[in-house]
């Protein structure tokens, strides 16, 4: 005996044995049982769903000759066994994708009024969105009112083609997906009935790739049985989601090529991925897709949660506009590559989103003389602020000073930096830079002349730095503006990409309270496009603080607000001392000032001369 596909040798003949749509099923039994047939009806949903199963299981129970009290047909009649065989005169399947012109549907419905030997005439006619306009207008008068011994069974796989004046002239059925649940048993009542049994990873692999079509799943045992086992092709899809969820851009396109060696066609390669990402997005917002079988459920929950929510969707994206070009391509695997590449080359170059840990081949910061930015945290957080704002070592002498001034003698030993800025008087032009005090910033060197420091004998000892260590700095969502400030350039603008590191670089923070961080624009910084990129400055400040956290960003033409609580206000700096000379300067432009507090920042630990003229 010849032999005979899975899905074909095990289709449905009674209404009980349609899998997964009790919807459906009830509807056509009452139907059948009280005698309410409807004229027209209209069958809608994936492919492999039972469609055109269900609707020869509704024209046997029409015309059998021995129906039962549930309305189900018994089998053995003579015009059960022709519908089964596909020899009956009163069952009329039409493929409309194959004739969907206007004569085809004309000689159907002069054909309509003809009666045949049995009670009910049934027209199905598959795939009727394929039909063209002028066929849909032709089918319309005989579909409103067909003769009375004339059932219309429409089957369609995208009923949103169907033209609507169709649609309402037949009772609607929409058919599901099946789920795993239902699938299982299923292939495996199957199996055994086809002399085969299977084990449960048989099972898992077979409703996997069935993805709840009942005929892809039969199609994909009848796959296990001939190979002898479980192909090794499921390898191929994993390797390329992994190598998705680690932004690998060499393990990706290694996938990709393993997997078209393989055989495996690029545009089947990315439907099947397209789909594990979606099922990874669906059980990371906590929602189980049906279909999927337990075990896959763990780990696309495991997947979804190294990849992250944004990632996935971008994935998702890239691989929804790969296919989207594949038909117009000339090469599937360039245009699958070309989209993958787009994916993942900010992540390959070290630029990627907030979300998205750095490469380990990237390059740390403390080559070029500033510290590498620590992992996120406020416990990391606390310690490189306590690195970047630690006084400067009085065992250690600086390297090769040049000769102090006599007066030097008496000064404290952290005071060696200033004394040897002393040694060479600046330029003009120099001196009026350096009278430029800073602004109210959380530097160190402000509040090292904010605090108390021991009488100095020369001028510019009022520069020491501070003698005791500073308290602590808060952690998290407590942390003040100024600690903020302090670890702005190495813990938050070292995250961001190019354009907005550039944009956020010389920002002051003003404030921070409860969720909210406000920052002031350096001078000729567009605002408008600083406000855009603020986006990309809240999931790292989010990540730091360890809570939400709302961006604020003002122009520097704005009102400076109310300085910070632990930063020492000018008018204290700038009081004399017995000590020190008078610490008044000319208040220079906002962009003189802008340079001067630039340099300053570049350079940690620096301390800002005063040159005053008038103080002799």
């Amino acid at each position: 005996m010849q032999h005979q596909s899975l899905y074909r040798r095990f289709r449905p003949q009674r209404f009980a044995e349609v899998v997964g749509q009790p919807h459906l099923v009830r509807a056509l039994r009452n139907a059948v049982r009280e005698d309410r047939v409807g004229h027209a009806y209209l069958l809608s949903g994936p492919r492999g769903t039972g469609k055109t199963s269900t609707a020869r299981i509704l024209a046997k129970a029409l015309n059998c000759e021995a129906l039962t009290d549930e309305g189900e047909p018994c089998g053995i009649c003579d015009s059960c066994i022709a519908v089964a065989a596909g020899t009956s005169m009163d069952l009329i399947e039409l493929d409309a994708a194959s004739n969907n012109s206007v004569n085809h549907i004309r000689d159907m419905t002069e054909k309509a009024a003809l009666v045949s030997s049995g009670r009910r005439k049934v027209y199905l006619l598959d795939e009727v969105h394929m039909l063209s306009a002028a066929a849909s207008n032709a089918l319309l008068k005989t579909l409103e009112e067909p003769p009375s011994h004339v059932v219309f069974i429409l089957a369609t796989t995208d009923p949103n083609k169907v033209l609507p004046t169709i649609r309402s002239r037949t009772q609607q059925y929409e058919l599901s997906l099946v789920g795993a649940d239902e699938m299982a048993p299923h292939v495996r009542a199957i199996a055994e009935a086809a002399g085969a049994p299977v084990d449960d990873a048989v099972v898992d692999y077979v409703t996997e790739r069935g993805a709840g079509s009942v005929r892809d799943a039969l199609s994909a045992l009848d796959t296990v049985l001939a190979a002898g086992g479980i192909p090794d092709d499921r390898t191929d899809v994993n390797a390329l989601v992994q190598a998705l969820a680690r932004a690998d851009l060499a393990a990706t396109l290694i996938a990709v090529a393993e997997a078209t060696a393989a055989g495996v066609d690029a545009r089947d390669l990315a439907e099947r991925t397209a789909r594990r990402l979606r099922d990874m997005f669906l059980v990371g917002a906590g929602v189980e897709p049906a279909e999927l079988p337990p075990a896959d459920i763990v780990s696309a929950r495991e997947l979804s949660d190294g990849m992250g929510r944004r990632r996935n969707v971008r994935a998702l994206e890239a691989l929804g506009s790969a296919l989207a070009q594949m038909p117009q391509s000339a090469d599937r695997r360039l245009t699958l590559e070309g989209a993958l590449v787009g994916l993942l080359a900010d992540e390959a170059l070290g630029a990627g989103t907030p979300d998205a840990a750095p490469p380990a081949s990237a390059p740390a910061r403390g080559e070029a003389g500033a510290p590498a930015p620590p992992a996120a945290g406020p416990a990391a957080a606390r310690a490189a602020m306590a690195a970047t704002t630690a006084p400067p070592s009085l065992d250690a002498p600086p390297a090769a000073p040049p000769p102090p001034p006599a007066p030097a003698a008496d000064a404290a030993p952290g005071a060696s930096d200033a004394l040897s800025a002393q040694a060479a008087p600046p330029a003009p032009a120099e001196s009026v830079a350096a009278q430029v005090p800073p602004e109210p910033r959380p530097d160190p060197t402000i509040e090292a002349a904010a605090a108390p420091s021991p009488p100095a004998t020369s001028p510019g000892a009022d520069a020491q730095p501070p003698t005791t260590a500073e308290p602590a700095p808060a952690s998290g969502s407590a942390m003040t503006a100024p600690e903020l400030q302090r670890m702005w350039e190495s813990l938050i603008v070292g995250k961001l990409r190019p354009v907005a590191a550039g944009l956020f670089r010389d920002a002051t923070v003003l404030a921070h309270e409860r969720n909210v961080v406000t920052v002031r624009l350096n001078e000729g910084v567009p605002l408008a496009q600083a406000r855009r990129r603020s986006n990309e400055v809240e999931p790292v400040l989010s990540e730091l603080l360890d809570q939400t956290v709302r961006l604020e960003v003002t122009d520097p033409s704005s009102a400076p607000g109310p300085p910070p609580e632990d930063v020492a206000q000018p008018a204290e700096i700038s009081s004399p001392t017995p000590s020190a000379p008078s610490q008044e300067a000319v208040a220079p432009a906002s962009s003189q000032e802008a340079k001067v507090q630039r340099i300053v920042d570049r350079f940690p630990g620096s301390v800002v001369i005063r040159d005053d003229e008038d103080a002799t």
